[in-house]
């Protein structure tokens, strides 16, 4: 498996996390905590996304063989060359080429405003989201925050392009420039950006759409372009810096509980609804939606400022080394196991190996940063279950 775009940014997007670390000092735009537990998530999503990824390449590439408007319709291929090409006779560009890769960038773009605003406004949806929303900083390294799960629904969403005959590979390359351009936008110490501001996805308008802020909840759902948001009704000016995070915010820095935590209270929310009706209408509706049977629907009051705090437990400096060792530990070790795979040098039933125990190590290592006494017992245990998945690989 080669290598995507958005796998050859990760080390540019670390580079530039820690310019603004230094850059944000007199700032705090970061916590250790915090950072810990983004980067994290981004592991986790990496593991799983080489698993979601093979079988999102294997169903599009089905549907675009069988069922595009090419094959049903016998049309000719989807223009899928390079924009500028070298020849004998120097550069050539290619006007058809240039129009459908623009074409298909904008198509992109266009379905994630939808997918994105979805899963502000579905709550089974939101489940695989609010994981990148979890954060009360807001820096770049939020926005290696990701859901594992959420690229299964993203990739869904993003179907009807092979049905456009759109060739896999020019779909994710699309999809790895809108990513790309997404990470920039994660960041405090950049203003407005004048006639910016009027067309493109800026720091500013992202700053909005991570606010708990009443007014700025569900606003600026854009990837690239803040004109879907202008045109369809969804757009919020920063009219004052926000206070970031989720609107009862996540009182741990465990990044599997990151994961699963709205997936547990929807379930128990569907359990202690009576009425089959309200338990579908808890899936799909926003998601402080509630039947009248659990109070009907929840308000988001105003937040005080003056008494507001950020979930920040007090742990000792040994303690904070140790965790910053230990996921450099976990980082290195996931970097090296994409690279076995990708080589072919190990196997996927390995590999998904350890990926659980990746699970149970970052549960420890929430433990440490949470403060959690007497968690010793479970890094002698993490640490006896990597030895073992370390001796397979011989």
């Amino acid at each position: 498996m080669q290598e995507t775009i958005l796998d050859k940014a990760v080390p540019f997007f670390l580079g530039l996390a820690l310019v603004e670390f230094i850059w944000g000092r007199r700032k705090s735009v970061y916590r250790w905590n915090d950072s810990v537990s983004d980067l994290a998530t981004g592991i986790l999503y990496s593991f799983t996304g080489v698993v979601i990824t093979l079988g999102a390449i294997i169903l599009y590439d089905k549907i675009r063989i069988y069922y595009s408007v090419q094959t049903l319709f016998n049309l000719g291929e989807f223009p899928s060359s390079a924009p500028l090409v070298k020849t004998s006779n120097g550069w050539e560009f290619n006007l058809e080429a240039f129009f459908a890769w623009t074409f298909v960038l904008i198509a992109v773009d266009f379905i994630y405003y939808w997918f994105h605003r979805a899963t502000h406004e579905i709550h089974f949806l939101w489940a695989c989201h609010v994981t990148h929303h979890s954060s009360e900083e807001f820096n770049l390294t939020v926005a290696l925050r990701q859901s594992m799960f959420q690229r299964i629904f993203e990739y869904t969403f993003n179907l009807p392009l092979a049905l456009l005959g759109i060739p896999w590979w020019m779909f994710f390359i699309c999809h790895g420039i809108l990513k790309i351009y997404q990470f920039w936008v994660h960041t405090r110490l950049i203003g407005k950006l004048g006639w910016m501001e009027h067309l493109l996805l800026t720091p500013s308008h992202h700053r909005v759409h991570h606010g708990r802020d009443p007014e700025y909840l569900d606003k600026n759902h854009g990837g690239i372009l803040i004109l879907w948001d202008k045109w369809f009704g969804t757009y919020a000016e920063e009219k004052k810096e926000p206070i970031y995070g989720l609107t009862e915010p996540l009182p741990t820095f465990n990044p599997i509980w990151a994961n699963l935590h709205v997936y547990v209270s929807l379930w128990n929310l569907v359990k202690a609804t009576p009425s089959w009706k309200d338990k579908l209408l808890l899936l799909v509706k926003k998601p402080d939606w509630r039947p009248n049977s659990l109070g009907g629907e929840k308000k988001v009051s105003e937040i005080n400022r003056s008494t507001y705090k950020k979930f920040d437990p007090i742990i000792s400096n040994s303690r904070k080394v140790y965790g910053v060792l230990q996921f450099l530990l976990l980082a290195g070790l996931s970097v090296y196991l994409l690279k076995l795979l990708k080589l072919g040098k190990m196997s996927l039933a390995l590999y998904s190996g350890f990926g659980v125990w990746f699970f149970f190590a970052f549960l420890s290592l929430g433990l440490v940063w949470n403060g959690r006494p007497k968690m010793e017992k479970w890094e002698v245990l993490k640490f006896a279950l990597l030895g073992v998945l370390v001796w397979n690989l011989k």
